[in-house]
C-alpha cells in the first residue's frame, strides 16, 4: 500500500499528525492540489507534496523551492503522505518521527505538462514536468531524479538515498534571487513557525477521521508561570439520570481525587486539598515519558483500587492507603509519612505491593498543556486532547465517557454495581473550586461525607469502638447522629489510633448534642477526621439513618463537608445550559471565529430573504422599545445602556448629515438618529460583519466634511470591544481591528461617527482566503443611472449563464455591487482573475459605457468595472452601512428583479426608511453568507 511507510514511522497515539483515511483515486491525469510545508525538525527543510492517485507524493527540499530559474534545489524522495496532511499545521511532539513545528508555507493546485499525461509513470521513470498555481509558487517546474533509484522499486516506496532536483523553468513567473526564507508566513494562518510552536490554537487526534481530527484550543490562554495546584471543580448532586446530546457521561469513580502536575520532567501528585498525594500512593505514577506526550501538564483524575472483577472498591483503596502509610497520615502524625515504628512509607508500600489490590489513576480532565491554561476550553476539547496525549497502561488509564445516552449509561452502571455516574456538559469550562451545575453526579448508592467529632465504646468484641459521632458543617459543626456499622476488627483498630491522637476535652458540635442523642461514654475529638458513609437517608431532625462506615477520606477538608441534598437534575441541567451560553457570549470574538472552521461562515444566519427580521443570536437583538425611549430622553450627552452594555454618548444633537436632496424629507440627520438606526438594524447587519475585521471611515465633523480611515482600535477604546490583530504582516505594522459582535458595538460606532463600515471579504480564520468574489460597477462622471442599471442587468445575465448566484447591492451613492459567495478555497489572485474575465465579457457588449483605465482622469467619464477590489485587505462598503451623503443613505441589498423597478435609485433607502424595508422583506442579502459556490471556468 502507498501509505505503509508513513504509517510504520508514526505512533498515532503520540503524534498530532493525521492518520490516513481511505485512499481516493482518479487524480493522476488531471493533477490536483499541492502543499509545501516548512518543517523545523532536526534540520530545517521544506516538504513539497503533490496530490496523485489519492495520496501526497512527497519530497524533502532542504533549502526550499525557488522561483529562480538558475537554481537547482536538491529534493529527497520520502514516503507518501495521506491527503489529510494537506493542511496540517502544528507541532509534532518530541521523540516522534519528524518532531518539530510545521506550517503550511504554500498551497494551491498543480497540473502536469501536456507531454506528461501520466504523472505516476513519469515519476517512475524519474522526471515529472508540471505547472504550479499557488500563493507563493507559480509557473513551470521540473523535478528529476539524479541518484538512488533501485531496480524494480515501486515509485512510492521510501528511499531516502533517492535524490532529485526541483527546478523552476524560465517563464514569466521566474524571479532571479528568489529565496523561500524571505517569505516565512503560513498561507493558512499567517503565522510563522515560531508562532505556531509558541501558541497552537489547534491540535490533531491522529487516529480520528479527518473531519473530527482537529481539537479546538482557541479559548486556551498563555500561562507563563510554572504550573501549580488548581483547586478541583466539583459536581452538583442530581436526583435522577437524564439523556441529552449536549452532555457527556462518565463513571463516578469510587476513589480519591488526585491532580497530577508535570513540570521539568517530573510528575507530582496532589490530593483535592493540595497535599502531597504520593504519601498515600507512592510509586503510583510512572515517569511521564512512558505515558504522557507533553512537556508540561496539569491533569485531573481519581485514584481507585480495583477488585478482582475490575470494579473500583473504596474499602480496598482504604486498605492500600493503610498499607502505604502504616496507618499514619501527614497533618495528624507529623511530616514525612513515618510509621509508628519509625519505618518509612516507602518501605511499608513496598512490603504491601505484591498482595494489595491494584491501583489505577483514572484521568478525566486536562487543565493545562505545554504553557497554556485550558480552563476556558470546552470540556469536550479538553478531553479529546487528554486522550491524544495519554497512553493507557497498568497504572494510568483515560477515563472514557459516552455522549448523550445518560439514562442507558446509568442502567449499565447499576448492573455493574458501580457507585454512580457523572454528567458533564460538553461545552463547559473548568471552574476551580466551584460546585457547578455543569457537572451533575447521580449516585446509585446514597453516600455522604461526614466529620467525626467523637466516638462511643461498644460491647464485646466491638468494645474498643462502638460508633462514630458525626456532623456536617453549617457555619458551625452541626450534630448529625452516629455511624455504628461497617467496621471490622482491623478498621476499628486503625480508627482508634486516629481517634486517640485527636482527643479533646469538649464537644466540637454547636449546639452540643442533647440527652436524646444517646452518647453514653462519649469521647470527644478535634473535628479533623472525615469519613464516607452510605446512608439510608436523613431523619426530619437532620440525623443520618441506616448509616454504614465506608472509609476515611483523608483528602477532604472538614470545612467543605456539608449535607448534600440532591437537586432536580432537570433544574441543574437547565442552569448549566444557561451558564454555558453565557460563557460563550463572553468568549472573545477571535476564539469564536476559529470555531467557525476552515474559513467557512458560521452556521447561524439571519433571515431567508423574506419575512420579518429575527435575531439569530441574543447579542444581535435590536434595541428594545424601552432602550430606544431611554435614548430619546437623554440630553446632548449621557450614558445609555443597550444589550447590557453601557455607552457614554456625546453630542447627540449634532447634525451629521444635511437634508436629503429630494423631498419629502427635508430634515437634517443628527447623531442620535444614527445611533438609533444601528440599534434597529443590528440583526440584519451583524451577520455580514461576523468574524470579519473592520476598516472604518469616520466623519467626526459630519458627512459634508472630509473623513478619515481608521483600522486600529485605540488603547482608550472600551475593553469590551472585540479585537483581532493581524499576524504574519511583513511590510507594515500589524493593525488591531475591531470585530463587530453585538448590537452595542454598532451603536458605539455611531457615537464615533464611524458610520461607513467596510468588512473584509475573508474571515479571521483564513484572512488570505476570500469568501466572496466582488463585482463593483463604479460609475464615471458621465455615467447615467440607466447605464449603471444596464451594466448590472448584463452581469445578471452573465452570472445566470454561468450558473452562478450573485447578490446585488446598491452602494448608497451612484453604483451597484454584486457579491458572489464562494468556498474559501481560492486566492485573491484567482478571484480577481475570474471577476476580470466576467467583467471584460460584460464590458465588450457595451464598450461605450466602460473604460479599463486605472486613473479616473483617463476614463473620459466612463464607468469602471473594478475587479481589483478582489485583493487582500481591500474592502467594499458593508451591507446596511451608511454613506456620507445628504439624508444618510444606506448601502441597501436588493433582489435582481428590483433592477427593473422604475423607481429604484442608488440612494433610495436611508437610515430613516431602511428598518421599515427590512421589517417588510427581511434580509434579502442573508443567503450571501451561506451560499458558498465553486467558481466555474470561464
Amino acid at each position: 500500500m502507498p501509505l505503509d511507510q508513513y504509517q510504520r514511522k508514526r505512533d498515532f497515539a503520540r503524534t498530532p499528525e493525521p492518520a490516513p483515511g481511505a485512499v481516493a483515486s482518479g487524480m493522476a491525469e488531471r493533477g490536483g492540489r499541492f502543499v509545501v510545508q516548512r518543517h523545523r525538525a532536526t534540520r530545517l527543510h521544506y516538504d513539497f507534496r503533490l496530490e496523485i492517485e489519492g495520496v501526497l507524493v512527497s519530497w524533502a527540499v532542504p533549502r526550499g523551492p525557488t522561483l529562480d530559474a538558475a537554481e537547482r534545489r536538491m529534493a529527497i524522495h520520502v514516503e507518501d503522505h495521506p491527503i489529510e496532511y494537506l493542511d496540517f499545521e502544528g507541532v509534532i511532539p518530541a521523540k516522534q518521527y519528524g518532531a518539530g513545528d510545521v506550517i503550511v508555507w504554500d498551497w494551491g493546485t498543480w497540473e502536469p505538462e501536456a507531454e506528461t499525461p501520466d504523472p505516476l509513470a513519469a515519476i517512475a521513470k524519474g522526471e515529472l514536468k508540471f505547472r504550479l498555481r499557488g500563493e507563493k509558487l507559480g509557473g513551470r517546474f521540473t523535478i528529476v531524479r539524479t541518484s538512488g533509484r533501485k531496480t524494480g522499486q515501486r515509485p512510492f516506496e521510501d528511499d531516502e538515498s533517492e535524490q532529485w532536483l526541483l527546478i523552476h523553468k524560465r517563464d514569466d513567473r521566474a524571479v532571479t534571487g528568489w529565496d523561500a526564507e524571505d517569505h516565512l508566513a503560513s498561507v493558512k494562518t499567517g503565522r510563522t513557525n515560531d508562532e505556531v510552536k509558541a501558541d497552537r490554537d489547534a491540535y490533531w487526534i491522529s487516529a480520528a477521521p479527518t473531519a473530527e481530527a482537529e481539537i479546538d484550543l482557541s479559548a486556551a490562554e498563555p500561562a507563563a508561570d510554572p504550573p501549580t495546584f488548581i483547586e478541583p471543580m466539583l459536581a452538583t448532586l442530581g436526583d435522577r439520570p437524564f439523556t441529552d446530546e449536549d452532555w457527556l457521561y462518565e463513571i463516578k469513580w469510587d476513589g480519591y481525587r488526585v491532580q497530577a502536575i508535570l513540570h521539568e520532567g517530573k510528575v507530582r501528585i496532589y490530593t483535592r486539598n493540595g497535599h502531597d498525594a504520593a504519601t498515600y500512593f507512592p510509586r503510583l505514577i510512572p515517569p511521564a515519558s512512558g505515558w504522557l506526550a507533553s512537556e508540561e501538564a496539569i491533569i485531573d483524575g481519581e485514584v481507585v483500587a480495583l477488585d478482582p472483577a475490575g470494579r473500583p472498591d473504596f474499602s480496598l483503596l482504604q486498605a492500600r492507603i493503610s498499607q502505604s502509610t502504616g496507618g499514619r497520615v501527614p497533618g495528624i502524625h507529623g511530616r514525612g509519612g513515618r510509621t509508628s515504628e519509625g519505618g518509612s512509607t516507602e518501605a511499608a508500600a513496598a512490603d504491601a505491593e505484591a498482595t494489595a489490590a491494584p491501583l489505577v489513576y483514572q484521568v478525566f480532565d486536562l487543565l493545562r498543556h505545554d504553557g497554556r491554561s485550558l480552563l476556558r476550553v470546552p470540556l469536550e476539547e479538553r478531553k479529546r486532547l487528554l486522550r491524544a496525549i495519554v497512553s493507557d497502561g497498568p497504572r494510568i488509564r483515560f477515563a472514557a465517557h459516552i455522549a448523550g445516552e445518560g439514562t442507558a449509561f446509568y442502567r449499565a452502571a447499576a448492573a455493574q454495581g458501580l457507585e454512580g455516574i457523572v454528567a458533564k456538559h460538553r461545552r463547559s469550562r473548568y471552574e476551580p473550586g466551584r460546585r457547578s451545575s455543569a457537572w451533575i453526579k447521580i449516585k446509585l448508592r446514597p453516600e455522604q461525607a461526614l466529620v467525626v467529632g467523637g466516638w462511643t465504646p461498644g460491647e464485646g468484641n466491638a468494645r474498643e469502638l462502638g460508633a462514630l459521632v458525626v456532623g456536617v458543617m453549617d457555619d458551625q459543626l452541626r450534630f448529625a447522629g452516629k455511624v455504628g456499622s461497617g467496621f471490622d476488627a482491623r478498621t476499628r483498630r486503625i480508627l482508634r489510633e486516629r481517634l486517640d491522637e485527636l482527643a479533646a476535652d469538649d464537644s466540637p458540635f454547636s449546639p452540643p448534642p442533647g440527652p436524646r442523642a444517646d452518647l453514653r461514654g462519649v469521647h470527644w475529638i478535634e473535628p479533623r477526621l472525615v469519613i464516607r458513609a452510605e446512608l439510608g437517608g436523613w431523619s426530619r431532625d437532620g440525623l443520618v439513618r441506616q448509616s454504614a462506615f465506608k472509609g476515611i477520606d483523608d483528602g477532604r477538608d472538614p470545612a467543605s463537608v456539608v449535607r448534600e441534598s440532591p437537586v432536580a437534575s432537570s433544574v441543574a441541567e437547565a442552569a448549566a445550559e444557561r451558564e454555558v451560553d453565557r460563557n460563550e457570549e463572553e468568549e472573545p470574538t477571535m476564539a469564536k471565529a476559529k470555531k467557525a472552521g476552515n474559513g467557512s461562515p458560521a452556521a447561524h444566519r439571519v433571515g431567508t430573504g423574506a419575512g420579518p427580521l429575527v435575531p439569530a443570536r441574543p447579542e444581535w437583538a435590536p434595541a428594545t422599545s424601552e432602550e430606544l425611549a431611554a435614548l430619546d430622553r437623554l440630553g446632548n450627552d449621557g450614558t445609555w445602556t443597550v444589550g447590557g452594555i453601557e455607552l457614554k454618548l456625546t453630542n447627540l444633537d449634532k447634525v451629521l448629515f444635511p437634508p436629503a436632496e429630494t423631498p419629502p424629507d427635508d430634515r437634517p440627520v443628527v447623531k442620535r438618529e444614527l445611533i438609533r438606526y444601528f440599534g434597529l438594524i443590528a440583526p440584519a447587519m451583524l451577520p455580514h460583519l461576523e468574524d470579519r475585521p473592520l476598516n472604518l471611515q469616520r466623519f467626526p465633523d459630519g458627512a459634508s466634511k472630509p473623513g478619515f480611515w481608521q483600522k486600529d482600535l485605540r488603547p482608550t477604546d472600551p475593553p469590551w470591544l472585540a479585537r483581532w490583530k493581524e499576524a504574519g504582516v511583513e511590510a507594515r505594522a500589524a493593525n488591531t481591528h475591531l470585530v463587530a459582535d453585538r448590537t452595542a458595538t454598532l451603536c458605539w460606532l455611531g457615537n464615533q461617527a464611524a458610520f461607513e463600515i467596510h468588512a473584509w471579504t475573508s474571515l479571521l480564520t483564513a484572512p488570505d482566503r476570500p469568501t466572496f468574489a466582488l463585482i463593483d460597477i463604479d460609475p464615471g462622471e458621465r455615467t447615467t443611472w440607466e447605464q449603471t442599471l444596464t451594466l448590472a442587468r448584463l452581469f445578471r445575465t452573465a452570472l445566470g449563464h454561468l450558473g452562478v448566484r450573485g447578490y446585488p447591492k446598491l452602494t448608497g451613492k451612484r453604483g451597484i455591487q454584486v457579491w458572489v459567495p464562494i468556498e474559501p478555497r481560492y486566492s485573491y489572485d484567482e478571484t480577481s482573475a475570474w471577476v476580470e474575465g466576467v467583467s471584460r465579457a460584460v464590458g465588450a457588449i457595451v464598450p461605450d459605457f466602460v473604460s479599463w483605465e486605472w486613473s479616473k482622469g483617463r476614463r473620459d467619464g466612463k464607468a469602471r468595472l473594478d475587479y481589483t477590489q478582489n485583493t487582500y485587505i481591500k474592502t467594499l462598503v458593508a451591507p446596511y452601512s451608511v454613506r456620507p451623503a445628504p439624508g444618510a443613505p444606506v448601502s441597501a441589498p436588493i433582489i435582481w428583479d428590483e433592477l427593473d423597478d422604475p423607481t429604484l435609485r442608488p440612494d433610495r433607502w436611508s437610515i430613516r426608511t431602511m428598518p421599515d424595508r427590512v421589517a417588510e422583506v427581511g434580509d434579502v442579502f442573508a443567503p450571501a453568507q451561506t451560499d458558498a459556490q465553486v467558481l466555474p471556468k470561464l
